[in-house]
């Protein structure tokens, strides 16, 4: 439709009923969710407003749905749930044919009070858009009364999201496992994390948790510290025996493949295999995790950890088979072994060439970002040297450069092309590998890998400036002539990036891929070109977050069981676009610094690839989740006609 009946939407008015026809008119103009799958709606209530795409909308029965609905998030602690009570047995009165303009005026009454006394920003923002209803549908609610209208049973479907949920990647109800864990339940807030992140004491480590910079409460005083409470979920599970993934809801014929048992494998496996699937992992290393086992170390993810969350997914009947040759891999052949489907999640873990002169002579002491990580996990023994750098500005860098100070070596500098605003490594990691000794060299980059008997010896650099952004949105790094110079080293890592090793199964079909090397997939549905193979995670995106990875997997999951029952596969709601944050009233909120864990002592670290960070205990955790402020954001949606 190219207009709106009516728009309230972030306090925006918008009119297009008969005689009411407002300047700004087109829906393009107006920023509010749009349904997934290409659906129709003809109406949409949520905690920002009224949205009536079609004239024929019934705002009457999509208020009363939108009631009943956030009558199930209101936990009933406050006034929220009393008011929405009331408003609701106010609407039964109507139905009947009671009432008259002052039980308007009394609904907008407990509207006010409500979302002035409640005490999260759900009761202080939910009731908003019934005061819009009352006040722009004035007449619909008269005629409900007087018995000329009645209220229509339209078909809905209902959204929940908060600013924190709707950042997720993986899109967990964070305010509903800090809800359980405020309430020590402990054993529920996981399960409630295990609907959406399979492997909860992983990423409750090495998340890079874009929720807790999507929190209200940074506008307030502190972001809630989301990924330590995920965190202290999974540990204190794991301390108190571990208990298991469950079983099965029934067992279906068919059996699915996938290749690469990392997050995204294995997520995609867990959930298959609770759908009732039959599941095969097949691996090429000799450990299951991908980068999680091999691309991070041990003083971030302990790997009994990692070990323990894929151990309860063998649990659950997925079959992992370590240390297979992906390339001999036929898709035929699996597709005769019974497989109905073939899932490729191998990952992104082949380092990129820096294009320096010298790099592809083959010499002692140049080594890959990647597969220098990689062998650190697997158990090789890397000799320490007095001088290595570290080309590279990203976590991989990063990672490299800290393990390098653990491992002995005596300098280790990081040389980086552009300047620390640009680096996409996370602050508190730079400044981690900082206050280790880490030396980063900014504004300076290799230009050529000079040997001397097979042996790496130095690399001539330049100076770089910084010129016009380029298409990553950072400004463009520039050489600087003339201003060339070396530096000696023993040891040269490279770690500007990864990507994908294709091809990865055989078939007649050519598997689809990008010009940047990647997989092509269905940005919805994950499927190939190859019908019945799918792909996702790094080998379709490129080196991303574990938790899209995980994502990834998760949604593939989904898109499989869809494909072998012959059924449409939607995606999530997408709420891209929308300012989440935005919230039409808001009751006082006091101030309250976020709780802090401990970090193990620096001078401790060197030669020790023990965990750094500490954690919550049960009552730490529980006052830190005190401060959450359940953001919850309620959309029904009211379908077409």
């Amino acid at each position: 439709m190219d207009r709106v009946a009516f728009s309230s939407w972030n306090g925006k008015i918008v009119d297009n009923r008969k005689g009411n026809v407002s300047k700004t008119s087109k829906s393009a103009d107006i920023n509010f969710p749009e349904m997934s799958g290409g659906k129709k709606a003809a109406a949409l209530m949520g905690w920002n407003g009224l949205v009536a795409m079609d004239k024929r909308a019934d705002v009457l029965s999509l208020t009363l749905n939108y009631l009943k609905e956030i009558r199930k998030i209101s936990c009933g602690e406050c006034v929220c749930m009393i008011g929405i009570d009331k408003l609701m047995d106010m609407f039964e009165l109507m139905t009947e044919g009671y009432g008259d303009e002052e039980i308007l005026g009394e609904m907008k009454k407990i509207v006010t009070e409500v979302s002035a006394n409640a005490k999260c920003a759900f009761g202080q923002s939910a009731l908003f858009p019934i005061l819009d209803a009352i006040k722009y549908y004035k007449s619909d609610f008269i005629s409900l009364m007087k018995g000329e209208k009645k209220i229509e049973d339209r078909e809905y479907s209902t959204v929940v999201t908060a600013p924190c949920i709707d950042a997720c990647p993986a899109g967990l109800d964070i305010p509903g496992y800090i809800e359980l864990i405020r309430n020590n339940k402990f054993d529920d807030s996981l399960n409630l994390i295990r609907e959406n992140c399979i492997l909860p004491g992983v990423v409750g480590r090495v998340c890079t948790h874009p929720c807790e910079e999507a929190c209200v409460r940074n506008d307030i005083d502190e972001p809630l510290a989301i990924r330590l409470l995920k965190k202290a979920a999974a540990d204190f599970d794991l301390q108190n025996g571990a208990s298991p993934l469950g079983t099965p809801a029934c067992e279906k014929e068919e059996n699915v493949a996938v290749i690469g048992a990392g997050p995204a494998g294995l997520a995609a496996a867990y959930n298959l295999r609770s759908m009732g699937y039959g599941v095969t992992i097949f691996e090429s290393l000799p450990r299951a995790g991908g980068m999680a086992a091999a691309g991070i170390p041990e003083y971030r993810l302990p790997s009994d950890i990692l070990n323990h969350e894929i151990n309860l997914i063998k649990r659950m009947g997925v079959e992992i088979k370590l240390n297979v040759k992906l390339e001999e891999l036929d898709f035929g052949k699996l597709q005769k072994q019974g497989y109905k489907a073939v899932f490729v999640a191998v990952g992104a873990h082949q380092g990129k060439n820096m294009g320096v002169k010298g790099e592809d002579h083959e010499c002692e002491g140049f080594v890959d970002g990647v597969e220098f990580l990689r062998d650190l996990n697997l158990g090789k023994k890397i000799e320490p040297l007095k001088k290595v750098i570290i080309v590279g500005g990203g976590d991989v860098a990063i990672d490299c450069a800290r393990s390098c100070v653990r491992l002995g070596f005596k300098d280790v500098e990081i040389v980086y092309r552009r300047s620390r605003a640009e680096m996409p490594a996370r602050e508190d990691e730079i400044a981690g590998a900082e206050e280790e000794g880490v030396t980063i060299r900014y504004l300076t980059a290799p230009v050529e890998i000079l040997a001397k008997d097979g042996k790496f010896k130095s690399a001539r650099c330049v100076r770089m400036k910084l010129g016009k952004p380029d298409e990553s949105g950072r400004k463009r790094p520039v050489p600087v002539k003339g201003s060339e110079f070396t530096i000696d080293a023993d040891m040269i890592i490279a770690a500007i990036g990864q990507s994908p090793a294709l091809p990865v199964v055989k078939d007649k079909k050519k598997l689809g891929v990008t010009a940047w090397g990647t997989i092509k997939a269905d940005p919805e549905t994950y499927m190939t070109n190859i019908k019945g193979m799918f792909a996702g995670g790094d080998c379709v995106t490129g080196p991303a977050t574990l938790i899209e990875a995980l994502n990834a997997g998760n949604e593939v999951a989904r898109s499989i069981d869809c494909y072998i029952q012959g059924n449409h596969y939607d995606g999530r709601v997408s709420f891209e676009g929308v300012d989440l944050s935005k919230q039409r009233g808001r009751a006082f909120i006091s101030k309250s610094a976020a709780n802090n864990v401990s970090f193990l002592d620096k001078r401790k670290r060197t030669g020790d690839f023990a965990e750094i960070e500490g954690g919550f205990g049960k009552s730490e955790a529980m006052d830190e989740a005190q401060r959450c402020l359940r953001c919850y954001r309620v959309v029904v949606w009211q379908k077409a006609v």
